[in-house]
């Protein structure tokens, strides 16, 4: 049974699908920190970078956006500084980065996605009925207005006619409001936003064989409700509002699902495990046998029998966690080549109902396998943490013999110059003060300043930080 859950609170709301009650996607709204992916602007060119194969973009947000090349619609005039551009957001500004944006604007409707700037009609590979794809083809043409293209969705194989010319209808007026709108703003300007959390819910999961949609908020439950019924997104008696006295995501679990996503080690049912670390751009993956131990089993073998239950829980992790990027992934080693071949088979089938774009592009030399996923929004953790200010995020910090040593250096180094004039004062950590108080640190302190210095602690100091005082 598939499920979807949203969780309305005034500062947040999320959205979970569960299929038999096992959390299978997860997506997070803040209020104030909405997600600018799909965000269409008229934007104002600041700079133009050749080296970079791109030019820089101010769309209004504080921070430039990057437009490469590649994602300038050909056939234009050359794009010069202070000329005004179209633009669509297609992924969120990093901690170093700005957003990525690019010409080929496009709009999501339930049943196509319209393309600006462009005459091409495809349909969906997934359907496969050649008189269907034919009628939709026509239908297509027939809507689209000049330099407006479509791709058909895989949804409209099971749509009305009249609901799938309704949706085209109304992505042909979007356009068309847009096109208005850069042709009267002053640039930098916001053109278009996407629905919210709540509008995305029916218009991008309810065609995925949801059973039903409970919401725990009355007002978001009414205006889904005559969404539903007025757009023909869904059954409206799919969507339920759910008004228990136990809170929505504690009925479910979902919750104590939630938190096991901010672990860096992850369990597999085989007894194996996957160890989850993050870098900028690099998410690096890794599966270990842990304590699982095949009864006679080969060892080639068991690395393919735990290597295939990994692979499955990777792609739901990726998804679940929002990571994007370059990945990598060490599989335990096998030396069979089928095998290898086939758990790459397993990895692409398991990624393929992914919302993001996720390819696989294979298993290296040294027996990586490297994956992309497109970054759409933050990583999961980034909504629920702060950086640590103690460690800024390395997961390590000075030990306090190292401290300890570093204020010696710099007594030594001041000494150097010349004999101390008064007596000394030194506070620290009271971890740091504690190893300045013992050997060999203690004999080496009183040997640089040439008497005893008084040391204190301040338990508000991090171990890097100290004063040193002539009292």
């Amino acid at each position: 049974m598939k499920e979807l859950l949203l969780h309305c609170r005034p500062q947040q709301t999320v959205l979970a699908l569960l299929e038999d009650g096992r959390l299978e996607d997860l997506s997070v709204e803040r209020a104030g920190e909405e997600n600018i992916v799909g965000r269409v602007y008229k934007g104002i060119i600041r700079n133009v970078v050749p080296s970079l194969n791109g030019l820089f973009v101010d769309i209004g947000i504080g921070r430039n956006a990057f437009l490469r090349t590649k994602d300038i619609i050909s056939g234009k005039e050359p794009h010069t500084e202070g000329a005004a551009v179209l633009v669509q957001v297609e992924k969120d500004s990093t901690e170093s980065k700005g957003p990525l944006v690019t010409e080929k604007v496009s709009f999501a409707g339930t049943y196509a996605v319209a393309l600006m700037g462009t005459g091409y009609i495809g349909i969906s590979k997934k359907i496969r009925d050649e008189k269907k794809r034919d009628f939709l083809r026509r239908h297509a043409k027939a809507i689209c207005p000049a330099g407006m293209g479509l791709v058909v969705r895989t949804a409209a194989e099971a749509a009305g006619e009249e609901d799938f010319k309704k949706d085209l209808a109304s992505l042909a007026r979007l356009m068309e409001v847009v096109e208005k709108r850069y042709a009267l703003e002053k640039g930098p300007a916001l053109l278009y936003r996407d629905g919210d959390l709540a509008v995305k819910s029916l218009r991008d999961y309810t065609g995925r064989g949801i059973d039903r949609l409970l919401v725990d908020d009355r007002d978001t439950f009414l205006r889904l409700s005559r969404m539903a019924e007025e757009e023909s997104l869904c059954d409206p008696e799919k969507v339920v509002f759910y008004d228990e006295r136990e809170p929505l995501f504690a009925h479910f679990h979902v919750e104590e699902q939630m938190h096991q996503l901010f672990d860096r080690v992850v369990s597999l049912p085989s007894g194996g495990s996957l160890y989850i670390d993050y870098t900028e751009a690099l998410t690096v993956i890794d599966v270990n046998s842990g304590s699982f131990r095949g009864k006679g089993m080969p060892h080639d073998q068991l690395a393919f029998l735990i290597n295939k239950a990994a692979a499955y829980e990777i792609a739901r992790q990726i998804r679940l966690r929002g990571i994007g990027g370059m990945i990598m992934v060490d599989f335990i080693d096998m030396a069979k080549k089928e095998e290898k071949e086939e758990l790459i088979r397993i990895l692409q089938a398991a990624v393929r109902n992914d919302r993001a774009k996720t390819v696989v592009c294979g298993m290296t030399s040294l027996g990586l396998v490297e994956m992309t996923r497109k970054r759409t929004t933050q990583r999961l953790w980034q909504y629920y943490f702060d950086p640590c200010p103690l460690c800024h995020g390395t997961g390590h910090i000075l030990s306090a013999a190292a401290a300890a040593d570093r204020i010696l250096e710099d007594l030594e180094n001041r000494r150097a110059r010349g004999p101390f004039r008064g007596d000394l004062e030194i506070t620290a950590n009271p971890d740091v003060a504690a190893a300045l108080g013992k050997e060999p640190f203690k004999e080496r302190l009183e040997k640089t300043v040439g008497k005893e210095a008084a040391v204190k602690e301040n338990p508000a100091f991090t171990r890097e930080t100290y004063t040193i005082l002539s009292v």
